[in-house]
């Protein structure tokens, strides 16, 4: 996906929002990360230009319309990603880091998310958090 601003405004567009500078900026942030993002991470991003309220409200909208996938919530703490990383019929582990916060995806770890899983349970969707640290910061 093209994180350029035309292109992220028109994907705005086409899913029933107004391309406002907050939610191409919030938007674009996923888009160049590559990987999931907090609402806390997206604040250090951007800086002052969103406050805290705006930036929550812009990442419930983008989940509630499938642009954001809430990758895991740990307590208050969420992570959401883009949705071609995970979603209903498919998904893969997440890992963060304890010192810096950082999240990734497992992707060469795949889950059953949905349908029987054995001994009469059957699966809607899972969530598996490996914590630990990165490389950044297991040698500190």
């Amino acid at each position: 996906m093209k994180a350029d601003r035309t292109s992220l405004s028109d994907l705005l567009r086409v899913s029933g929002f107004k391309a406002t500078e907050g939610r191409v900026e919030v938007l674009g942030l996923f888009i160049k990360a590559g990987r999931p993002l907090s609402q806390m991470q997206i604040m250090e991003m951007l800086g002052p230009r969103l406050d805290r309220a705006s930036v929550y409200r812009i990442l419930s909208a983008f989940t509630e319309a499938g642009l954001l996938h809430m990758a895991y919530v740990d307590g208050r703490h969420r992570v959401y990603e883009l949705p071609d990383k995970c979603g209903h019929s498919h998904c893969h582990p997440h890992f963060s880091c304890r010192s810096c916060g950082m999240t990734a995806c497992l992707e060469d770890f795949q889950v059953k998310c949905k349908g029987s899983i054995g001994k009469g349970f059957v699966a809607e969707r899972q969530k598996v958090l490996i914590e630990g640290l990165c490389p950044g910061c297991k040698g500190k």
